[in-house]
């Protein structure tokens, strides 16, 4: 009858000393991510000058934009993404097998004509069924072909990209108009290493508990999952990002077969494998973000989103990219699940009498208190590398005590339904799902609301 309390023991024991070891690696993440974030903001150069504009050195840009169908929000977006400035540059719109009535709408809306033209079958996609042209005085080609899908009409609008770089932008991300002026330059710094560049900032808080936890949840992504992540040159988009990548790079790995964090897994592992010493450049500059969580639904929407994005690119990235990425999959899928079974155990075993209090305490203490140090330190840290968090109007003494104490009650409730959300968030989302035109565009397609605090 012994047999069984001390399996519980030792069992939680090693529960615990693995859940320490995930909190000293997310802590070492945290710190690692403010050097590397301090030392990109001085590298960042804001200079707009017309001389990048004119420099013949300036690689032109096709931005891709797949949309879901006709409505006036999808049209609004483009009408922005048309609004971009930069020298040399194209919107590439793909109409995945609309109906005659929405392709009408489209034809209207921005006085399309029909061209005929021949496009290179880099990447697998579709019959096209047409390529249309705007008579107004924008830089637009839409590509309209047979229903295949998000990745379909992606590699499709690459295909009829001119421009050897492509602009992409998340479904979560809002964007200022000069976002490829912003994200050429480490490209340019560095053309012969950096095939990508995704930018990215933590939006400012929203107000309320859930907005001060959304704050708190947003700097530790920036801070761990984008900078350190680029320090170690396995920097994957998170939502909100947007990204220039260069077509030679999405055609080396035979384009998308899903969404953006899909793609980067496949550039990081392709460079790998071949020691192509190639590198995924990250930008902590104000040129786009995910519109703040003002509410728990926004907070529960936006993990098991995450999750799910995270779970479907490492379950198809193969062995190759599952070792590039243990360390994300450590900290986003077994890190939460370790927690809810240690507290499981704990409170079960002591309840029973099976485990002594001071043990049970310890989860206690490693679980929450480790998590209270690290919200905290995530937002002193966050706010000695980028003061003010980039915004503006910067941050008030007040609003970074509220969101610093905030983390007291964040880690006292909610951290614990967090991790079973993590938890159905990553591991129900294993495998591709099958998406119909209505969802084709959701890892490209930006916000509606147009920024106002940059």
């Amino acid at each position: 009858m012994e047999v069984i309390p001390n399996v519980l023991v030792t069992g939680l024991i090693l529960l615990v000393i693995a859940l320490a070891v995930f909190e000293a690696a997310a802590f070492w993440a945290l710190l690692s991510g403010a050097f590397e974030l301090r030392r990109n903001l001085r590298a960042a150069s804001h200079d707009l000058s017309s001389l990048l504009l004119k420099s013949p050195i300036v690689p032109g840009v096709s931005v891709v934009f797949a949309a879901p169908d006709a409505s006036p929000e999808s049209r609004s977006v483009v009408r922005r993404l048309l609004d971009l400035h930069f020298g040399r540059h194209e919107l590439v719109l793909v109409l995945d097998g609309p109906p005659d009535a929405e392709l009408e709408l489209w034809i209207e809306e921005f006085h399309l004509f029909r061209q005929e033209r021949t496009v290179p079958q880099d990447l697998p996609a579709g019959a096209v069924q047409g390529y249309y042209l705007s008579r107004d005085p924008v830089r637009l080609l839409v590509v309209v072909k047979r229903g295949g899908g998000a990745a379909d009409a992606m590699n499709a609008g690459v295909n009829a990209a001119q421009y050897p770089v492509i602009g992409l932008v998340d479904r979560e991300a809002d964007f200022i108009p000069e976002l490829l002026l912003r994200l050429i330059r480490p490209m340019l710094a560095d053309s012969g290493r950096v095939v990508a560049v995704c930018g990215v900032v933590p939006p400012p808080p929203a107000p309320g508990l859930a907005g001060r936890i959304g704050a708190i949840e947003a700097s530790r992504v920036w801070l761990a999952r984008c900078a350190a992540f680029s320090r170690w040159n396995r920097l994957l988009p998170v939502p909100g990002s947007c990204l220039l990548v260069k077509r030679d790079a999405i055609c080396s790995v035979k384009g998308f077969r899903a969404g953006l964090v899909e793609l980067m897994v496949d550039l990081h592992t392709a460079s790998r494998a071949k020691a192509l010493g190639s590198r995924v450049a990250f930008l902590a500059a104000p040129v786009s973000f995910r519109p703040a969580a003002g509410t728990w639904g926004d907070l529960r929407r936006q993990v098991r989103l995450d999750q799910g994005q995270l779970a479907a690119a490492l379950g198809r990235s193969g062995a190759g990219g599952g070792s590039l990425f243990l360390g994300l999959f450590c900290l986003r899928a077994l890190r939460p699940l370790v927690e809810t079974a240690a507290y499981f155990l704990a409170g079960a075993g002591w309840l029973a009498g099976l485990v002594s209090p001071a043990l049970a305490a310890l989860v206690l203490v490693i679980g929450s208190g480790g998590g209270m140090i690290h919200s905290m330190a995530a937002v002193v840290v966050r706010e000695l590398a980028a003061p003010g968090g980039l915004s503006p109007g910067g941050s008030s003494p007040a609003l970074l005590a509220a969101i610093f104490f905030s983390a007291i009650l964040e880690n006292l409730g909610y951290r614990q339904i967090r991790n079973v959300r993590m938890i159905a968030g990553f591991f129900g989302a294993a495998g591709p799902k099958k998406q119909n035109r209505g969802h084709a565009v959701q890892d490209c397609a930006p916000a509606m609301e147009t920024p106002k605090n940059f």
